[in-house]
């Protein structure tokens, strides 16, 4: 009797109650969209320099392609010349390799249009390549990353809306990925990308943006096409990411100059590991004062100015307006300009939101860089590209090209778009008349330039 009571307790006691907790569900991995990055803080955000400011991003719009860039691709062209460029009997193998021009970013984001419209697809349009293959999105996310247009404003000031329609998913798993690209590629340019991320054994742990975009070209090698002919263009992207990032600029910083004041000439291992003799062209470095980037929010429009900064964290710095100086975009000066806008500019900032004048004279390309690439073009038998030129003639207003079009190089204008710092489609196709000049007067070659009159018609 004494052992059945106690199994019946022992049964009571092992009851379930109410009491119990229940079991915790998982937490589902949360795997962000293009569409996410548009519209919030996703993983594209930061090809907008702007993007990281919601304040400034307003409303979500769906857009359709804008251009006939197809069509005018289409269009046969003269026969191409290529001169000494390539040997008798060669066909031309292009391939390129560069950051964010190269890779077609426009508007703030990557787009099938934007690619298509891309300076390196336009010169071998032009060269009469049948074989340059752009790795494009596809036709139903023809909008890609995502991008921005300019909104207008009662201060003048930009704010942007966000197209967040067609944009591409990105693929599930420990690090998110995006859709692998199939088939040949010719341009394996990336945002804050160069020819590093292409030679075996590189990595770059923190690059946690370009590593994402790169995820798209697993499994190609560029070193696997046969190419004869190669378009370099990778320093712009590591001037834009040092005068953004960098808080005490210096002419040993990577960035600016320390790769070659070492040494005293371009001696990285990646553009030679893929240049390997091979004729091509190489750019210079344009001044970023040049774009619409630097000038949305000038002092000259304030009856006076007074600024301060935290210089290395330790006193207040202050900026002496008689010498060149820069003060980066951020939301926090967007709203000082708005609120003493008309009467006099006074702040204080952080060391990183200012570039004073000691900043600015060393992170001049000019100053060494552009001097070292020319040399390095010379020695190595390659056109040069000069975007510093280029850049400068279209800031300092009046400039025209062959064919008459006035470029507008400011903030609304033809030439860059919406983000400030890369170019628009008419933009591109200037450049790459500039690539085709340079190819020719370097390899004697004759490439038909871009009638950039019929261009801007088409399209």
């Amino acid at each position: 009797m004494k052992k059945m009571l106690f199994l019946f307790a022992l049964a009571a006691c092992n009851q379930p109650t109410t009491g119990w907790p229940d079991p915790k569900p998982v937490k589902p991995v949360y795997i962000p969209t293009a569409e996410d990055s548009a519209r919030t803080n996703g993983p594209f955000m930061r090809i907008h320099p702007m993007g990281k400011y919601p304040e400034l991003i307003h409303d979500n719009l769906a857009r359709q392609p804008q251009f006939k860039i197809e069509e005018w691709l289409s269009a046969p062209v003269p026969l191409a010349d290529f001169g000494r460029a390539l040997k008798p009997g060669q066909e031309m193998e292009m391939v390129a390799f560069g950051g964010g021009l190269t890779a077609g970013v426009m508007n703030g984001g990557i787009t099938r249009e934007s690619q298509q419209s891309n300076y390196t697809n336009l010169v071998a349009h032009q060269m009469g390549i049948k074989n340059f293959a752009m790795p494009l999105f596809d036709k139903e996310h023809f909008n890609g990353t995502g991008y921005y247009v300019y909104r207008d404003t009662e201060s003048g000031y930009p704010n942007w809306d966000r197209v967040t329609n067609n944009t591409i998913s990105l693929v599930p798993g420990s690090t998110p990925t995006m859709p692998r690209y199939e088939g040949k590629i010719s341009n394996f340019g990336l945002f804050e990308g160069s020819t590093e991320w292409y030679v075996p054994g590189w990595g770059c742990e923190y690059c946690d943006l370009p590593t994402l975009l790169a995820s798209r070209f697993k499994g190609h090698s560029p070193a696997e096409l046969p190419y004869n002919f190669i378009i370099v263009e990778e320093f712009f992207d590591r001037w834009m990411m040092g005068i953004q990032r960098t808080r005490q600029i210096g002419g040993f910083d990577y960035s600016f100059n320390g790769s070659i004041m070492d040494s005293g000439a371009i001696t990285d291992y990646s553009i030679n590991y893929h240049l390997r003799g091979k004729k091509g062209v190489i750019f210079t470095i344009p001044r970023y004062q040049d774009l619409p980037y630097m000038n949305w929010y000038s002092m000259k429009e304030f009856q006076n100015a007074y600024i301060t900064f935290d210089r290395n964290g330790v006193a207040d710095g202050v900026i002496d307006f008689l010498k060149p100086f820069s003060l980066i975009p951020t939301a926090k000066l967007h709203t000082l300009c708005e609120r003493f806008k008309g009467g006099a500019f006074s702040a204080n900032f952080d060391d990183i939101e200012v570039l004073d004048y000691g900043e600015t004279y060393e992170s001049d390309p000019e100053l060494f860089y552009n001097k070292k690439i020319r040399e390095y073009a010379e020695k190595r038998d390659l056109a040069v590209v000069d975007l510093f030129d280029l850049y400068q003639r279209i800031h300092k207003g009046g400039y025209k090209t062959d064919d008459g079009i006035l470029i507008d190089g400011t903030a609304h204008g033809n030439f860059f778009s919406s983000d400030g710092i890369y170019p628009t489609p008419f933009g591109h196709a200037v450049i790459a008349n500039e690539v085709i000049k340079a190819v020719n007067k370097h390899y004697d070659a004759k490439i038909p330039l871009i009638d950039l009159a019929g261009f801007v018609k088409a399209n």
